[in-house]
């Protein structure tokens, strides 16, 4: 028995979009939407592509497809009028920027159109915002397309919130560099930019970070030993709990592109349980070498 076909879900698109969505134009062929919205006189549409749409309604049972469908259009209609909204606030492609964040943190918190995404490893994400007055707003895939963001000759996000923190100088607390600058979500971006901003993280074992907040990133070197590495545990955990910019609780250790989680334990104070490798070797002399001891 085969499974649905993604042709199924474009011909519900076409059969009911103009019904939610009056004045909606499928165009089955090119898999793409027609959607328009405005008040009065000014009225605006755009061309988006279903693929988004369809490869999510693929994940999920045929029941539920007409809601996914429908929540979907109705969010692009509002993506439009966001976007519309935005070109008020100067050069959008000059107000990107973006936020480094524990992984995960989209797929928890996003609505029923995907946020623009940047890979980074295993354990963060890079989500993409647009800087609108004091706010941060989530771009959106669709949104992305709407303004022309993907584009070769558009602005980096992630360069441009690197110029904004390139002038952050880590601060020595009881053995533990700290970059933090209160109120600003771009510092934890610094992770990103380890040549310039983490120098250390290429340099002999590499260090031990915790990025507890997007405004707090917290290192110490990798082989500094257990009681330095019990501290920044300790130190990331304090800082974490609580925060209104929470992004992760735990450590890793960073050696120039390799970025390994280190286990904390749940215990008061918490304990980093570190790897071999980073584990103080004791002293052979040789004659126990010799004598196999």
């Amino acid at each position: 028995m085969t499974g649905p076909d993604d042709s199924d879900i474009v011909d519900i698109i076409a059969e009911l979009a103009p019904i939610w969505l009056p004045g909606c134009v499928v165009d089955p062929a090119e898999r793409t939407v027609e959607v328009g919205w405005g008040r009065g006189s000014l009225q605006m549409s755009a061309v988006v592509s279903v693929g988004e749409i369809v490869d999510r309604c693929l994940q999920l049972p045929r029941a539920r497809w007409a809601e996914q469908i429908e929540a979907w259009l109705r969010a692009v209609v509002a993506e439009g009028e966001l976007a519309t909204d935005e070109h008020r606030f100067g050069d959008v492609a000059e107000r990107q920027r973006a936020l480094l964040v524990q992984r995960g943190w989209s797929a928890r918190t996003a609505g029923p159109v995907a946020d623009a995404l940047i890979p980074f490893g295993d354990h963060f994400e890079v989500v993409v915002f647009i800087r609108t007055g004091s706010e941060l707003r989530r771009l959106t895939v669709v949104r992305r397309s709407m303004l022309g963001l993907g584009d070769p000759d558009v602005p980096s996000p992630v360069q441009l919130s690197l110029q904004e923190i390139a002038d952050i100088e880590p601060l020595e607390q009881n053995g533990i560099s700290v970059l933090r600058r209160d109120g600003d979500p771009l510092v934890s971006m610094a992770v990103v930019d380890r040549d310039n901003l983490l120098p250390q993280a290429s340099i002999g074992a590499g260090v031990l970070i915790g990025v507890p907040r997007l405004s707090t990133i917290a290192y110490c070197p990798a082989d500094a030993g257990q009681a330095r590495a019990d501290a920044l545990a300790a130190w990331v955990a304090d800082s974490y709990r609580g925060a209104a910019d929470q992004c992760s609780p735990d450590l890793f250790w960073l050696q120039g592109d390799l970025m390994v989680q280190v286990p904390v334990t749940l215990a008061t104070p918490p304990a980093a349980v570190l790897p071999a490798a980073l584990k103080p070797q004791p002293r052979r002399t040789w004659l126990r070498h010799l004598f196999g001891r």
